[in-house]
């Protein structure tokens, strides 16, 4: 099984409420590639959440070589796979390295985005916003 990030599923799963319907679908459908990607079913995240399992705890410096390791992105997102760019679009939005004004000059990009429709130049900035943001 992959390193996965809880705490991150469940900013994610926050925007569901969001009342712009295309960012809540956004959201769900980072959400659900978050939990395949992860190895992982709904079933075993919601029987994970209501009988949380038994951890031993972990050391900082654990938790460091753990985020890593080979094949471990931001966010413990798996990395044997390019994001795509409404994965980057909206890891670059959840990162708290990411500056306001960046995030809102992605606010417009948005529709875009999730259509498919950006540019190339679009997409090697977002490309470059994720690498020095989320991974950087």
């Amino acid at each position: 099984m992959s390193t996965f990030n809880r705490n991150t599923l469940v900013k994610v799963l926050e925007i569901l409420d969001s009342s712009h319907a295309q960012e809540a679908l956004a959201a769900a459908k980072l959400a659900s590639a978050m939990v395949r990607e992860a190895g992982l079913t709904w079933d075993q995240i919601i029987d994970d959440a209501i009988l949380p399992r038994v951890a031993a705890p972990s050391s900082p410096a654990q938790e460091t070589a753990q985020a890593r390791t080979p094949g471990a992105g931001p966010f413990g997102y798996r990395r044997e796979r390019e994001l795509s760019p409404h994965e980057q679009f909206f890891m670059v939005l959840l990162s708290p390295r990411t500056p306001v004004d960046i995030k809102r000059k992605l606010r417009s990009w948005e529709g875009r985005v999730l259509d498919g429709d950006i540019t190339p130049q679009e997409s090697a900035d977002l490309q470059f916003m994720y690498q020095s943001f989320v991974v950087g």
